[in-house]
């Protein structure tokens, strides 16, 4: 009978101490109403603080781009690697109305520049380029993705492009998008040019290429460290962003939130409310 008192007191005594040590980290957080209709934010250590449908098919538009950045930096051994923009690159993506980094065709870049312009400018130009410099061409590259894709648990994810322009199959989840950005920030190099607000190429002219993100915070830098942002009519305005606050950092993958990209930007102000209630 003693034993068993003992027992149900260390019990108690187990439970009291763990409910009452519990950081805020570790309990979800309210958020007033968002313009995305998709969200999840994570801390460090991964644990959900706020989700909303957050498993729904979504498509990622330029959100697609992490896992280009980061395929292409595992793929490669040299960043000084020299490659050729194809004229038919640019004439490709300049029909679709792709967003561009500014290369040009018969441009001799790095494959340092076109991770800038993939991360930073959301260039298709560069994630053609960029496709074409590690795989040959842009199909056998999105097998890389798909194949990264899978390894990394992102049951949703189908990758059809490597620039994130619209197609039907082209599908994610920001619970999926957040994983791979997860690991993608983990790797020093992406995460310093995803960190950057500007970059100089020299293609041979030189080339200033500026963050997507970083250029439209209000109140200028420092509430978010970096991100990647995304746009097509039928994702709407997507962001997945990192910041470090009192010490500890967070990620925040937004879909779906109404605008075009001319228009306010409601998925950055989403990231804003979001890191303002931790």
């Amino acid at each position: 009978m003693k034993k068993f008192v003992l027992f149900c007191f260390i019990c108690a005594a187990a439970f009291f101490f763990y409910y009452t040590n519990r950081t805020p980290e570790q309990t979800q957080i309210e958020l007033p109403s968002l313009h995305s209709k998709n969200a999840l934010l994570l801390n460090e250590k991964g644990e959900v603080l706020y989700e909303k449908n957050a498993d729904d098919i979504i498509y990622p538009a330029s959100l697609t781009k992490i896992m280009t950045a980061i395929v292409a930096i595992e793929m490669t051994t040299d960043l000084q690697k020299k490659t050729i923009v194809k004229p038919q690159t640019i004439s490709k993506f300049t029909a679709q109305n792709a967003s561009m980094a500014g290369f040009k065709a018969g441009d001799f870049v790095t494959i340092e520049d076109l991770l800038y312009g993939t991360l930073l400018a959301s260039g298709a130009d560069a994630t053609g380029t960029l496709a074409d410099a590690i795989a040959d061409s842009e199909e056998a590259f999105v097998t890389l993705m798909n194949n990264k894709a899978h390894e990394l648990g992102m049951n949703d994810t189908h990758f059809v492009n490597a620039s994130g322009l619209h197609d039907p199959a082209h599908v994610s989840s920001v619970r999926d998008i957040s994983k791979l950005f997860r690991y993608a920030i983990e790797n020093p190099t992406f995460y310093q040019i995803m960190t950057s607000k500007s970059y100089i190429t020299h293609v041979p002219n030189e080339l200033t290429i500026t963050s997507s993100l970083l250029t439209k915070i209000p109140g200028g830098e420092g509430t978010i460290l970096g991100g990647k942002t995304g746009y097509t009519p039928e994702a709407g305005l997507c962001l997945a962003s990192i910041i470090e606050k009192d010490g500890k950092r967070y990620i925040f993958v937004t879909t779906n939130a109404n605008g075009q990209v001319w228009t306010p930007p409601f998925h950055i102000e989403d990231a804003l409310t979001a890191y303002d209630a931790l």
